[in-house]
Protein backbone atom coordinates (compact mmCIF):
# COMPACT_ATOMS: atom_id res chain seq x y z
CA UNK A 1 0.00 0.00 0.00
CA UNK A 2 2.80 2.34 0.91
CA UNK A 3 4.56 1.50 -2.35
CA UNK A 4 1.49 2.44 -4.42
CA UNK A 5 1.15 5.73 -2.57
CA UNK A 6 4.82 6.50 -3.16
CA UNK A 7 4.48 5.76 -6.88
CA UNK A 8 1.38 7.93 -7.08
CA UNK A 9 3.22 10.79 -5.37
CA UNK A 10 6.25 10.55 -7.65
CA UNK A 11 4.39 11.04 -10.88
CA UNK A 12 2.93 14.51 -10.09
CA UNK A 13 6.25 15.73 -8.70
CA UNK A 14 7.99 14.70 -11.91
CA UNK A 15 5.51 16.59 -14.03
CA UNK A 16 5.78 19.62 -11.78
CA UNK A 17 9.54 19.63 -12.27
CA UNK A 18 9.11 19.18 -16.02
CA UNK A 19 6.60 22.03 -16.21
CA UNK A 20 8.95 24.27 -14.26
CA UNK A 21 11.77 23.55 -16.68
CA UNK A 22 9.45 24.02 -19.66
CA UNK A 23 8.30 27.51 -18.75
CA UNK A 24 11.13 29.54 -20.37
CA UNK A 25 11.66 27.26 -23.40
CA UNK A 26 10.74 28.88 -26.73
CA UNK A 27 11.47 28.37 -30.41
CA UNK A 28 11.98 31.76 -32.06
CA UNK A 29 12.62 30.50 -35.58
CA UNK A 30 15.59 28.15 -35.46
CA UNK A 31 14.27 26.30 -38.51
CA UNK A 32 14.38 29.50 -40.56
CA UNK A 33 17.92 30.20 -39.37
CA UNK A 34 19.02 26.73 -40.48
CA UNK A 35 17.33 27.19 -43.87
CA UNK A 36 19.16 30.48 -44.43
CA UNK A 37 22.47 28.82 -43.55
CA UNK A 38 21.99 26.07 -46.12
CA UNK A 39 20.55 28.23 -48.90
CA UNK A 40 22.89 31.21 -48.54
CA UNK A 41 26.00 30.87 -46.44
CA UNK A 42 26.82 27.23 -47.21
CA UNK A 43 26.21 27.62 -50.94
CA UNK A 44 28.66 30.51 -51.00
CA UNK A 45 31.12 29.21 -48.41
CA UNK A 46 31.87 25.80 -49.92
CA UNK A 47 32.84 27.01 -53.44
CA UNK A 48 34.69 30.00 -51.99
CA UNK A 49 36.83 27.99 -49.56
CA UNK A 50 37.51 25.32 -52.18
CA UNK A 51 38.67 27.99 -54.64
CA UNK A 52 40.86 29.68 -52.04
CA UNK A 53 42.35 26.37 -50.94
CA UNK A 54 43.10 25.33 -54.52
CA UNK A 55 44.68 28.68 -55.38
CA UNK A 56 46.74 28.69 -52.19
CA UNK A 57 47.92 25.13 -52.78
CA UNK A 58 48.90 25.93 -56.36
CA UNK A 59 50.92 28.94 -55.26
CA UNK A 60 52.62 27.18 -52.37
CA UNK A 61 53.27 23.68 -53.65
CA UNK A 62 53.26 23.76 -57.45
CA UNK A 63 56.70 22.91 -58.83
CA UNK A 64 55.84 22.86 -62.50
CA UNK A 65 54.24 19.42 -62.36
CA UNK A 66 50.59 18.52 -62.08
CA UNK A 67 49.88 17.64 -58.45
CA UNK A 68 46.10 17.66 -58.41
CA UNK A 69 45.90 15.13 -55.59
CA UNK A 70 47.76 17.55 -53.32
CA UNK A 71 45.75 20.56 -54.51
CA UNK A 72 42.47 18.74 -53.91
CA UNK A 73 43.59 17.62 -50.46
CA UNK A 74 44.58 21.16 -49.46
CA UNK A 75 41.37 22.62 -50.93
CA UNK A 76 39.16 20.16 -49.06
CA UNK A 77 41.12 20.75 -45.85
CA UNK A 78 40.66 24.51 -46.17
CA UNK A 79 36.97 23.97 -46.89
CA UNK A 80 36.53 21.79 -43.79
CA UNK A 81 38.27 24.26 -41.50
CA UNK A 82 36.52 27.26 -43.05
CA UNK A 83 33.05 25.74 -42.89
CA UNK A 84 33.63 24.47 -39.36
CA UNK A 85 34.66 27.91 -38.14
CA UNK A 86 31.88 29.57 -40.12
CA UNK A 87 29.33 27.12 -38.71
CA UNK A 88 30.52 27.79 -35.18
CA UNK A 89 30.19 31.55 -35.68
CA UNK A 90 26.78 31.19 -37.33
CA UNK A 91 25.52 29.00 -34.50
CA UNK A 92 26.66 31.50 -31.88
CA UNK A 93 25.46 34.64 -33.69
CA UNK A 94 22.37 33.52 -35.61
CA UNK A 95 21.02 30.21 -34.31
CA UNK A 96 21.52 30.51 -30.57
CA UNK A 97 19.41 33.70 -30.31
CA UNK A 98 16.59 31.92 -32.18
CA UNK A 99 15.82 29.54 -29.31
CA UNK A 100 15.42 29.77 -25.54
CA UNK A 101 16.42 26.41 -24.04
CA UNK A 102 15.68 27.24 -20.42
CA UNK A 103 17.89 26.04 -17.58
CA UNK A 104 17.64 22.25 -17.85
CA UNK A 105 16.66 19.34 -20.06
CA UNK A 106 12.95 18.71 -19.70
CA UNK A 107 13.00 14.98 -20.50
CA UNK A 108 15.36 14.24 -17.61
CA UNK A 109 12.66 15.23 -15.14
CA UNK A 110 10.33 12.48 -16.42
CA UNK A 111 10.42 8.72 -16.10
CA UNK A 112 10.89 6.43 -19.10
CA UNK A 113 7.18 5.75 -19.84
CA UNK A 114 6.35 9.47 -19.74
CA UNK A 115 9.29 10.28 -22.00
CA UNK A 116 8.14 7.70 -24.50
CA UNK A 117 4.60 9.08 -24.32
CA UNK A 118 5.73 12.64 -25.10
CA UNK A 119 8.02 11.53 -27.91
CA UNK A 120 5.18 9.62 -29.55
CA UNK A 121 2.96 12.71 -29.32
CA UNK A 122 5.65 14.90 -30.88
CA UNK A 123 6.13 12.34 -33.66
CA UNK A 124 2.38 12.40 -34.37
CA UNK A 125 1.86 8.78 -33.36
CA UNK A 126 -0.39 9.53 -30.37
CA UNK A 127 -2.96 12.27 -29.79
CA UNK A 128 -1.71 15.32 -27.93
CA UNK A 129 -2.58 15.62 -24.26
CA UNK A 130 -3.70 19.25 -23.71
CA UNK A 131 -2.75 19.04 -20.03
CA UNK A 132 0.87 18.27 -20.93
CA UNK A 133 1.11 20.38 -24.06
CA UNK A 134 3.50 22.93 -22.57
CA UNK A 135 5.93 20.20 -21.56
CA UNK A 136 5.63 18.45 -24.92
CA UNK A 137 6.34 21.68 -26.80
CA UNK A 138 9.38 22.39 -24.65
CA UNK A 139 10.72 18.90 -25.33
CA UNK A 140 10.16 19.41 -29.06
CA UNK A 141 12.04 22.72 -28.96
CA UNK A 142 15.03 21.26 -27.13
CA UNK A 143 15.21 18.21 -29.38
CA UNK A 144 14.85 20.36 -32.49
CA UNK A 145 17.68 22.63 -31.38
CA UNK A 146 19.91 19.61 -30.87
CA UNK A 147 19.04 18.25 -34.31
CA UNK A 148 19.58 21.67 -35.89
CA UNK A 149 23.08 21.82 -34.41
CA UNK A 150 23.94 18.42 -35.90
CA UNK A 151 22.51 19.45 -39.27
CA UNK A 152 24.56 22.64 -39.14
CA UNK A 153 27.85 20.73 -38.96
CA UNK A 154 26.73 17.70 -40.99
CA UNK A 155 28.08 18.81 -44.41
CA UNK A 156 31.51 19.36 -42.91
CA UNK A 157 31.46 16.16 -40.89
CA UNK A 158 30.57 14.09 -43.95
CA UNK A 159 33.88 15.00 -45.58
CA UNK A 160 35.71 13.01 -42.90
CA UNK A 161 34.29 9.87 -44.51
CA UNK A 162 36.26 10.69 -47.65
CA UNK A 163 39.26 8.43 -46.93
CA UNK A 164 36.92 5.41 -46.85
CA UNK A 165 36.02 5.87 -50.51
CA UNK A 166 39.01 3.74 -51.53
CA UNK A 167 38.01 0.83 -49.32
CA UNK A 168 34.74 -0.49 -50.70
CA UNK A 169 34.15 -2.91 -47.83
CA UNK A 170 33.91 0.12 -45.53
CA UNK A 171 32.55 2.73 -47.93
CA UNK A 172 29.34 0.88 -48.81
CA UNK A 173 28.10 0.10 -45.26
CA UNK A 174 29.31 3.49 -44.06
CA UNK A 175 27.40 5.20 -46.85
CA UNK A 176 24.24 3.24 -46.00
CA UNK A 177 24.59 4.06 -42.32
CA UNK A 178 25.16 7.73 -43.07
CA UNK A 179 22.18 7.87 -45.42
CA UNK A 180 19.86 6.32 -42.83
CA UNK A 181 21.20 8.62 -40.11
CA UNK A 182 20.64 11.75 -42.21
CA UNK A 183 17.15 10.59 -43.20
CA UNK A 184 16.10 9.98 -39.59
CA UNK A 185 17.64 13.26 -38.47
CA UNK A 186 15.78 15.31 -41.08
CA UNK A 187 12.57 13.36 -40.49
CA UNK A 188 12.65 14.04 -36.74
CA UNK A 189 13.56 17.70 -37.28
CA UNK A 190 10.58 18.17 -39.58
CA UNK A 191 8.24 16.27 -37.27
CA UNK A 192 9.24 18.47 -34.34
CA UNK A 193 8.71 21.61 -36.41
CA UNK A 194 5.33 20.39 -37.61
CA UNK A 195 4.29 19.58 -34.04
CA UNK A 196 5.23 23.08 -32.88
CA UNK A 197 3.32 24.67 -35.75
CA UNK A 198 0.18 22.60 -35.18
CA UNK A 199 0.11 23.25 -31.43
CA UNK A 200 1.18 26.90 -31.48
CA UNK A 201 -2.34 28.24 -30.97
CA UNK A 202 -3.10 25.81 -28.14
CA UNK A 203 -0.09 26.56 -25.95
CA UNK A 204 -1.26 28.35 -22.80
CA UNK A 205 2.19 28.97 -21.28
Amino acid sequence: MAGSVREGAERPSQWVAAERRSAPVRDNGIGEALRIYYTRYLLIGIPLTLALGTAGSYLLFDDGRSRWDLHIFVAVSVMIVGCWIGGWIYQAKRMKPRVDLGWGEVLIALNKPDRKLLLRQIAGKDPVDPKRLGVARAVAVQLRESNATILLYLPTAVTFFGPARRVWCYAIPMGIFLGVFVYLLIRDFRRQGRFLEETAHHDSR
